[in-house]
């Protein structure tokens, strides 16, 4: 079990002895939580005497394009907590630097999501959301094709593709469900019309859609489930949600070296910490989003974090999403968007 205050206690001491004679400086690019980073930050020092970490805030847009304009100079040694797609197109133009952590699968035969280049370390899947004290929980949906039935028309919000990379992620994994069930493009963009005529509204934030079922101007949202997680424990208990039976499309957060940084011993192993049962522990308990891989320490985590639910996600074709998303988005925006009316 984690025990923060006698850790942190101890902790303090040990930095404020030996922060003066580290000899590496690792800097880490990440917009994950402050009280995530301070956690890594202290325990990864504990254990490595000889290295300084300090973290850059950037988001992903933005830190790809650092990294893109880095030639001469890279402008961090690792980027902790960047989405999939992000990172794969990354290491596709040879940014990042090739290594695969002893926690990760040995091959992407294990796991497809998994590169040598860079790895997955959060996941959340994608829910159908409500709110329980206007609706019952065996009257929510159960599955996605349940979001069809007439009871629902107009009364769905969703994140709007062109305006949120979450909303992008969403049709462009169910686009990619598609391809693997059938190889069949066309039935999924029907799939996706299909749902537009469910959708009264696409919104460029989380938030409005969760204000919608809170307002009741929506009866369900379609949402990570990791942000519903995140409400909920902000107090929004009414706040309730499915995870569809047949299978989630799954967002994923990953970490990655920086090709050329002058710290790369460091840096495989903080990437090597992130591994650890209690880093992946306090990142669940910070973020809401489950560990890729390894475990959470069960005893530390308190009860009723969140609803206990299992759920399958479909395989993430991040390759593919990289190289078609762009152009789905737009046709989807052209051929699909308020067409189902």
């Amino acid at each position: 079990m984690i025990r923060r205050g006698i850790y942190g206690a101890g902790l303090a001491l040990v930095v404020s002895a030996c922060a003066d004679g580290r000899e590496t400086t690792l800097t880490v690019r990440t917009d994950l939580p402050r009280e995530l980073r301070d956690f890594v930050e202290a325990s990864f020092e504990e254990a490595h005497l000889d290295v300084d970490v300090r973290f850059t805030e950037g988001a992903a847009a933005g830190s790809f394009h650092d990294l893109q304009m880095g030639a001469d100079e890279v402008p961090f040694d690792v980027w902790w907590g960047a989405p999939a797609t992000t990172l794969e197109s990354a290491g596709t133009i040879d940014l990042l630097e090739p290594f695969r952590p002893t926690w990760a699968p040995t091959s992407a035969a294990d796991d497809p999501l998994s590169t040598d280049v860079w790895q997955p370390v959060l996941v959340t899947p994608f829910v159908i959301a409500f709110n329980r004290e206007e609706m019952t929980i065996t009257r929510a949906p159960s599955d996605w094709v349940d979001t069809f039935h007439h009871r629902w028309t107009e009364e769905v919000w969703a994140l709007d593709p062109t305006r949120h990379d979450y909303g992008a992620s969403f049709i462009g994994s169910m686009l990619v469900e598609a391809l693997r069930d059938d190889d069949d493009l066309r039935r999924g963009f029907d799939w996706l019309d299909r749902l537009d005529t469910q959708v009264e509204r696409y919104v460029s934030e989380p938030d409005e859609a969760i204000r919608a079922l809170e307002r009741g101007d929506a009866l369900l949202a379609i949402l990570p489930r990791a942000l519903v997680e995140e409400a909920r424990g902000s107090g929004e208990d009414w706040l309730y949600y499915r995870l569809p039976t047949s299978g989630s499309p799954v967002l994923a957060l990953g970490v990655g070296i920086a090709k050329g940084s002058m710290a790369r011993n460091a840096a495989a192993r903080f990437v090597e910490h992130l591994g650890t049962l209690e880093v992946t522990t306090e990142s669940y308990l910070r973020t809401r989003w489950q560990p890729a891989y390894g475990q959470v320490d069960a005893e530390a985590v308190p009860p009723g974090f969140e609803l206990a639910q299992q759920w399958r996600g479909y395989p993430l074709a991040v390759d593919t999403l990289v190289a078609e998303l762009e152009g789905w988005v737009t046709r989807w925006d052209l051929d699909v968007r308020g067409t189902g009316k």
